[in-house]
């Protein structure tokens, strides 16, 4: 399985988390993610590698739509650090966890609902140095 590392200092709050969603070939349901998304709740939670102690536990995260030139809308899942979720060196493993509400409607058809837990094709590896 591959890895995404991210690496920040012990007791910085910057640079925030940030993970692109990217479309992975299958066009099906890749606009109405992006169109469920913007309804959904984020959290973000990681352990620690080595001794599989939970450091942040279902803390909230946010989408931010990411300005790029074109027709087609894209986010972000981010996440900003506070001070008590990097006190302290280590490797750990992080993971987002998307909620869909299912509230939006539309003619088309349904929007995601349920929760998915990202990455899927990686695993996001922070660095505390």
């Amino acid at each position: 399985m591959a890895t995404m590392n991210f690496i920040i200092n012990k007791g910085s709050v910057n640079p925030i988390l940030r993970m692109e969603v990217v479309q992975n070939g299958r066009s099906l349901g890749y606009n109405k993610f992006y169109e469920g998304i913007q309804d959904a709740d984020v959290y973000f939670s990681m352990r620690n590698i080595e001794s599989g102690i939970v450091k942040v536990s279902k803390a909230k995260a946010f989408i931010k739509r990411i300005n790029e030139e074109g027709c087609e809308e894209k986010y972000a899942i981010c996440y900003n650090w506070k001070k008590h979720d990097v006190n302290e060196y280590g490797t750990f493993e992080g993971f987002f966890e998307i909620v869909f509400n299912g509230n939006l409607e539309c003619a088309e058809g349904s929007y995601p609902k349920g929760n998915l837990i990202v990455p899927i094709e990686q695993r996001l590896i922070i660095i505390v140095k």
